[in-house]
């Protein structure tokens, strides 16, 4: 697999365009728990205290003054029929998911990240992005209310939504543009991956323990490349290594293994050992 740190400290344009895809979802998560709670919440007690109004053996489940609100209201869900209680589950879990965005979104994009080190951290922290987690909302929203509607529920008449709307219907549009990008993308980056495996499954081996890519002299303390790693890079460069192979084999990025094969052309594609023999 072609390991994205070739390219960089900064990010690839796909990568950079995953994060954009990731923040519009995100705020749109943000905003569609928060309306399914309140829908849900609003809905239980305004029907209750109208059917307290026929009945006054009615008990209101969630009183203004009730502890643990949400609870009781995915509890009332389920105790209607309106959802099983694996779909109450799963509905809390995207509440808690809702959370994770809210006050960890580190765990949501950290295994996006050009420093291997900080993408490691990924299997400490166990976080995972949820590109369902949108469609799921959105399908719980529209069960729930079908389920209100077949047991005679009352609706709260609202004008919460609206506010977010424009901006949702802005947000969708940017979806589908980076979506369909982000595919393009990813077809030329399978692409590279195909190449780069082929090319790093042949490897001459008596080449490269002759040439020694991994040597330590070929770098210098500063992180540069000496002058015996820059004669390393021009000789896989004679040896048909592409600019990512180079990059991988020599641990350096792959804007400046892009360097030195700009410099390797404009010095006639030998490496300089040929020249001094």
């Amino acid at each position: 697999m072609l390991p994205v740190n070739l390219k960089g400290t900064r990010l690839p344009a796909l990568e950079r365009n995953v994060l954009k895809y990731r923040a519009l979802e995100m705020v749109m998560v943000l905003f569609r728990v928060e309306e399914l709670k309140r829908f849900v919440l609003d809905t239980i007690r305004t029907t209750d205290r109208s059917r307290k109004r026929f009945d006054t053996t009615t008990k209101e489940r969630i009183p203004l003054n009730a502890a643990k609100v949400y609870k009781k209201a995915w509890a009332a869900l389920v105790a209607d029929g309106i959802l099983t209680q694996s779909e109450s589950n799963e509905v809390q879990s995207l509440v808690d998911y809702r959370n994770t965005i809210a006050h960890r979104i580190q765990l949501l994009t950290v295994d996006i990240n050009g420093d291997r080190s900080a993408r490691d951290l990924q299997k400490f922290w166990g976080g995972k992005y949820d590109y369902e987690a949108l469609k799921k909302l959105r399908h719980y929203h529209a069960k729930i209310e079908r389920g209100f509607l077949s047991k005679a529920y009352v609706f709260l008449a609202t004008l919460e939504g609206i506010g977010f709307e424009a901006a949702e219907k802005t947000y969708e549009d940017e979806l589908r543009r980076l979506g369909r990008k982000i595919d393009r993308q990813l077809a030329v980056r399978r692409g590279e991956i195909e190449k780069f495996n082929a090319e790093m499954s042949g490897e001459d081996r008596e080449f490269l323990e002759h040439v020694e890519p991994y040597h330590p002299e070929n770098i210098a303390p500063n992180g540069t490349l000496t002058e015996r790693g820059v004669e390393t890079c021009y000789r896989l460069f004679d040896h048909n290594k592409s600019i990512s192979a180079v990059a991988h084999l020599m641990r350096i990025s792959y804007r400046a293994a892009a360097r030195r094969h700009r410099a390797w052309e404009k010095e006639g594609g030998h490496a300089r050992h040929r020249e001094e023999r």
